[in-house]
């Protein structure tokens, strides 16, 4: 029995279904199984098997051939139909070469002989459990790589797409970039950029560095003087930075990204509003210089009058 401990190990978890009609055989063997495994369901014969296997996922199926009803390759035979995987393994007094030729059509593989002797059952069981196991890990390895291939084509692709648009886009995922278009590329220079990709500069900090606010925009409250201030559904979106072509002023948007691979990840998109926000100023300026050249006028009427006409306040 050297693969006791080892089949002790790989039962945990499994649900076993055990069909026996011999009562006295059924408890005794029940009380050695369940020491194995963590669920274990009798049925004493192939009808009652068959409903409990229909009715609950089960990862092993021990059972006796000659039962009333329905006898146990009959009740394989129809397992198999509607599950191909579960591997079954059939306790037989016969020795009887039709029985096993029978089972070897139908895809069963392990076979234990009574009077079942305890090193046989733990060997057999051992093989069985072993498979249902080594399945499971295959499986979970196949899921894992699927998984990792749709997370790598989706982040390819969303590579691709930021690519396309003309506006300096990040992701930014887990404390670091994952990854940088060309056009937020353009914006600085190579040094910059390598510190950026290796982590050696928090992205924040290095965004910081390269704020510049003066004071035409000091003015403004809508604009992100430390990346602290910004919050997706803040007021303050617009920032300005100091850029190897000069300063730009950019509309900050944030989308969090769903991807299984990138924990707390999201797009930066910084949208180039530097001519509307000089054109913005510009016009400003322009209104104040009018204000100021009709409140001249006007006073300079005034003075003339001795009546007030206007009030400064207006303009």
């Amino acid at each position: 029995m050297e693969h006791l401990h080892d089949l002790m190990e790989l039962g945990k978890g499994l649900k076993v279904l055990y069909v026996e009609d011999d009562e006295n055989l059924r408890l005794e063997t029940t009380k050695i199984i369940e020491r194995i495994f963590d669920k274990v369901d009798v049925a004493s014969d192939g009808v009652e098997g068959f409903n409990a296997f229909t009715s609950t996922h089960y990862d092993l199926v021990i059972t006796d051939i000659e039962m009333p009803q329905v006898d146990g390759i009959e009740m394989s035979r129809n397992i198999r139909a509607i599950n191909k995987d579960t591997p079954i393994v059939v306790v037989s007094a016969y020795s009887n070469t039709d029985y096993f030729m029978d089972a070897i059509a139908i895809g069963i593989d392990y076979y234990i002989l009574k009077p079942i002797k305890m090193p046989r059952l733990i060997d057999t069981l051992y093989a069985a459990v072993k498979r249902v196991v080594d399945k499971r890990i295959a499986d979970a390895y196949r899921q894992k790589e699927i998984k990792q291939r749709v997370q790598k084509a989706s982040q390819n692709m969303l590579a691709e797409i930021t690519n396309i648009s003309p506006n300096p886009t990040i992701v930014y995922a887990n404390g670091s970039i994952t990854f940088m278009n060309r056009a937020f590329q353009e914006l600085f220079e190579e040094g910059d950029l390598k510190k950026l990709v290796a982590n050696e500069q928090h992205l924040w900090s290095f965004l910081n560095e390269k704020i510049s606010i003066d004071n035409v925009v000091h003015t403004e409250n809508d604009f992100i003087e430390q990346l602290d201030d910004f919050k997706a559904q803040g007021n303050k979106h617009k920032i300005s930075l100091r850029t190897k072509n000069g300063r730009k002023i950019f509309f900050v948007f944030r989308n969090p990204l769903n991807l299984e691979s990138l924990q707390e990840s999201a797009v930066y998109t910084f949208n180039d509003i530097t001519v509307l926000e000089y054109q913005k100023v510009q016009i400003d300026q322009y209104n104040e210089y009018m204000n100021e050249l009709m409140y001249t006028k006007y006073k300079s009427s005034e003075q003339d009058s001795g009546h007030d006409i206007i009030d400064k306040v207006q303009f």
